[in-house]
């Protein structure tokens, strides 16, 4: 008697109207940015007798955020969280199918978490599914060269917002790490990972590859740059750069030289242009001396001659 009254009331609990089933909780991942559906089937046939069907967001807390809501064949947009306002929809065509699949359009980083799929048949059956929803966020990334003397060439890898946060490896043209020094990584506001690699090239290289890795979700990206007429550019400016200094520096030095020179000329041409005229100076007063000698000389021979004529007279 015992056993047959358990077994009524097993029975009652079973059929009575706020009865309920929980399904198995599944994971859905997604790329920020997308579409996305997260699965909800009714399990019962009777989808024509379903009263409410509620989509909420677990967040820790508070209560759940209302992701859509919908009753009596039409959606109710008063509790709806407006993160989610034009981005949240039931596949309509579906319904009669018993699938209340929720759709999510342009997907957020802020999106990730776990979703609560609620539906109420008129009878107060009560059929629940929860869905974890985990969003990466990846892009295509960018290899470029940034510099460039006759040193060596710097390229620059860069990957903005991927989440979870990467692996940057940057290679050769035979596959060959080209450092070993670890990216720079910083988390941006969005929550994402921006990943940063430079790595000077001292030795000419034709190709240089960056690849991008998630390995959480087997993702990779890779890019490349060819580099062979850029080396060969890059050495002939680097050589006109050197000729060109080079012929600077020479003429500069010959220009100096002729400065100096002439400078030197200038002042031997003035001490000689000195001593000739001080040369000549000395020649003419030797000579007036002399004339002055000669004159004084002839003056007296002419008074010796006179006094001789006046004694023999």
């Amino acid at each position: 008697m015992m056993y047959l009254r358990c077994f009524l009331l097993i029975g009652a609990l079973l059929f009575k109207g706020d009865s309920s089933t929980h399904a198995q909780s599944k994971q859905v991942d997604a790329v920020a940015g997308g579409n996305i559906i997260l699965p909800c089937m009714l399990k019962t046939p009777a989808s024509k007798d379903i009263q409410t069907v509620e989509w909420s967001k677990v967040v820790e807390g508070r209560k759940p955020a209302i992701v859509f809501l919908y009753r009596h064949g039409c959606e109710t947009f008063a509790m709806k969280d407006p993160d989610f306002e034009y981005r949240s929809s039931l596949i309509m065509r579906e319904l009669q199918n018993g699938n209340f699949s929720l759709r999510i359009s342009n997907v957020k980083l802020s999106d990730t978490g776990t979703y609560q799929c609620l539906m109420i048949q008129n009878n107060g059956t009560k059929e629940e599914t929860e869905v974890e929803l985990v969003v990466a966020s990846l892009s295509d990334p960018t290899l470029s060269v940034v510099s460039a003397d006759s040193s060596g060439v710097t390229v620059e890898c860069e990957a903005l917002c991927w989440m979870p946060a990467p692996l940057m490896t940057v290679l050769d043209e035979d596959g060959n790490r080209l450092t070993d020094e670890e990216p720079k990584q910083e988390k941006d506001p969005k929550g994402c990972y921006n990943t940063k690699q430079n790595v000077i090239l001292n030795n000419p290289v034709s190709r240089v590859v960056c690849r991008v890795d998630q390995q959480q979700r087997n993702q990779s990206k890779t890019v490349k740059i060819l580099l062979p007429d850029f080396w060969k550019d890059s050495y002939v400016r680097a050589i006109c750069l050197s000729v060109a200094g080079a012929t600077l520096v020479c003429i500069s030095v010959f220009s100096l030289y002729i400065g100096l020179s002439k400078k030197c000329s200038r002042t031997d041409e003035g001490e000689q242009s000195q001593t000739t005229i001080k040369s000549d100076q000395n020649k003419k007063s030797n000579s007036h001396e002399m004339n002055s000698l000669l004159n004084q000389q002839s003056v007296t021979e002419n008074t010796q001659n006179s006094m001789t004529e006046k004694l023999n007279k």
